[in-house]
């Protein structure tokens, strides 16, 4: 009677574990569908937000130096963590020198003006756009990979920057902005203020 007990009592053990395995499944499927469902939103999101910022820009020196420093850091930094995964080194050397012609190919988009209430600039929209997307886009397919790897109970990768993939797309978006700011801070220096105009009405 005794061994019956604890044979039920094992059953009831082992069918309570199998739902609660099955339902904390269905739960991470739902939240990876969930997640499947919120990506494009949040994607189209970022887009019209960047789209609606890429307007005409009064050109300030400090924005365009700090900008400069915080890629010419990244990049640095990228560098020397790369350092001996030789096909993530390369990727991200060919995507910083194609983000630097970018750069350069983008300032000769740039509508730049020298108003008497400053300097300003109009960036093109389409190659910003192109660049940020493609880092974003691989920046949440990385967090989602490790999302997967979460729920399949597989350990995460601990390399994120040794995928060449990855380190060209870093490479790229450091690359374009760094060429780009650095282009904008030699034509802000070169150019000489205007005068503002007289207000007759403002003579006392």
């Amino acid at each position: 009677m005794l061994t019956v007990n604890v044979n039920r009592r094992a059953h009831y053990s082992g069918v309570q574990s199998l739902f609660s395995k099955n339902r904390c499944g269905q739960i991470m499927e739902m939240t990876t569908i969930v997640l499947l469902l919120l990506v494009p939103v949040a994607v189209w999101r970022i887009y019209s937000r960047l789209k609606a910022m890429l307007v005409r820009t009064q050109s300030e020196l400090w924005k365009h130096y700090t900008m400069a420093g915080i890629m010419a850091a990244a990049l640095l930094v990228l560098l020397v963590l790369s350092i001996g995964k030789w096909p993530a080194l390369g990727a991200l050397v060919a995507g910083a020198a194609l983000g630097a012609w970018l750069g350069r190919r983008q300032f000769g988009l740039t509508r730049l003006r020298n108003l008497p209430e400053g300097f300003f600039y109009t960036p093109d929209r389409r190659l910003p756009l192109l660049i940020i997307m493609l880092f974003v886009s691989r920046l949440i397919y990385r967090l989602f990979e490790a999302y997967l790897h979460m729920h399949d109970g597989i350990a995460l990768d601990p390399d994120f920057l040794g995928s060449p993939v990855t380190t060209v797309v870093f490479g790229l978006l450091a690359g374009f902005y760094l060429t780009y700011s650095v282009l904008l801070v030699r034509w802000h220096k070169s150019q000489t203020p205007l005068p503002k105009p007289i207000n007759i009405f403002d003579i006392k």
